[in-house]
């Protein structure tokens, strides 16, 4: 990948003032090699295993000037979003995903090659320990990587999206897209309708941590999430549950009617909707 050159950052046009600000002081951080995928061990009831490899970038338009999650208005996921919470939210993985979001808007085509000899790589690991190999290109992001995912028909993936159209038209059989329900606008409220009908796979995040105290919890027949991030192993129209991450109880409390989360504010309406499946 060729140096990203203070010159350049002078004339460029891609980034936040703020984005541009770090890319300027962090320079030589920039210019060294690093791994964009990040990989753990995800196990399904004890028994299917895959090496989950994840890339997380800045979401929206943290150092984007064009957002990379298209649907975060409409969703109101900016807020919450899970960038900032537990080891995502430390320095040092803020100082990674800040750095992979610059080289993929300034060195595209390198980025995507040196996505796809990760993507080799951890496939060479797969054949030698006997494990698939599952990669997630957005883990705090929502862009189409479907170019990419085309050129590796071998290898399996996996994304939620708050793109509806980007899990109806999807046709690349190796890629497992899960629609990530909102129920924060009418927009988003309108399209997890469509999902529901369309029996497409959604998921769906509760204002809880699983206290009482939250005064919300998932309705029978939905199934957890949580319990592994697996997704292509799950029936294709599921409706699963997520349970609120990197938040307290103040927190959670201010969360109403309009919220990315069902609350027990909109909780009537949610059971309404995915009723009409």
């Amino acid at each position: 990948m060729t140096n990203i050159t203070a010159q350049e950052l002078d004339t460029c046009t891609l980034l936040t003032d703020s984005a541009l600000v770090w890319a300027q002081e962090n320079l030589e951080y920039l210019n060294k090699p690093m791994r964009f995928f990040g990989s753990s061990l995800k196990v399904e009831k004890g028994a299917s295993k895959r090496d989950s490899y994840v890339m997380y970038l800045q979401p929206s338009n943290k150092v984007s000037k064009t957002t990379l999650c298209e649907g975060a208005n409409s969703a109101g996921c900016e807020k919450p979003c899970l960038i900032s919470s537990g080891q995502l939210g430390m320095s040092v993985a803020q100082r990674a995903a800040t750095k992979r979001t610059i080289l993929l808007l300034l060195r595209p085509h390198d980025t995507q090659a040196t996505l796809l000899c990760e993507i080799d790589k951890a496939e060479r690991k797969a054949l030698k320990t006997g494990i698939p190999a599952l990669f997630r290109p957005n883990g705090t992001s929502d862009v189409d990587f479907g170019a990419l995912i085309a050129q590796r028909p071998d290898s399996e993936f996996y994304d939620y999206t708050k793109v509806l159209s980007r899990v109806r038209k999807n046709t690349l059989p190796n890629y497992d897209l899960t629609y990530s329900a909102s129920m924060f606008s009418v927009q988003s409220r309108a399209a997890l309708k469509k999902a529901v009908l369309r029996q497409h796979k959604i998921a769906v995040a509760f204002n809880t941590k699983g206290l009482v105290s939250d005064n919300v919890s998932a309705p029978s027949g939905l199934v957890s999430f949580d319990d592994t991030d697996l997704r292509p192993l799950d029936a294709p129209s599921s409706i699963g549950y997520l349970k609120r991450k990197g938040s307290n109880k103040v927190q959670r409390a201010q969360e109403g009617e309009r919220s990315f989360f069902v609350t027990k504010e909109n909780l009537s309406e949610f059971n309404n909707i995915i009723a009409r499946g």
